[in-house]
């Protein structure tokens, strides 16, 4: 005889009410939107193969109100889960010693976040300059 494993019953917003559970499904669900983008960029990338009708028609669909929309979302959500991520981070990884110290967890967020503003300035640079 198998025994059936206990299965607490959870509403459909269970998440909803605590704040930190709210953020963490938030965080996890914008990687979605970061997906969906990437098969914008894809997509882009085959129009571009296609010739240069189709890569007009591809620039006009991103430059439409609904195409501005859906990038100016994508890189706010995109933002906030690398802000989010970065603060996990230090629990992620094993503590950090330095000079016989360990390194304070809003130290280690702050490196993640000033290396993640120093190669997104190199990658604007790059961009505008090229």
């Amino acid at each position: 005889m198998t025994r059936r494993p206990y299965l607490r019953p959870r509403p459909a917003g269970w998440w909803v009410a605590d704040r930190r559970r709210a953020l963490y499904m938030l965080r996890e669900n914008t990687s979605l939107l970061v997906g969906f983008y990437s098969v914008i960029l894809t997509m882009g990338v085959i129009r571009l193969g296609q010739g240069r009708v189709a890569w007009d028609g591809f620039v006009a669909a991103l430059t439409s109100p609904a195409g501005i929309f859906v990038q100016v979302l994508a890189l706010g959500l995109a933002c906030f889960h690398a802000v989010t991520w970065f603060r996990v981070a230090p629990k992620a990884m094993p503590p950090l010693i330095l000079k016989g110290k360990r390194v304070p967890e809003y130290r280690v967020t702050q490196g993640h976040q000033v290396l993640w503003a120093a190669v997104s300035l190199v990658m604007l640079a790059v961009l505008v300059g090229g």
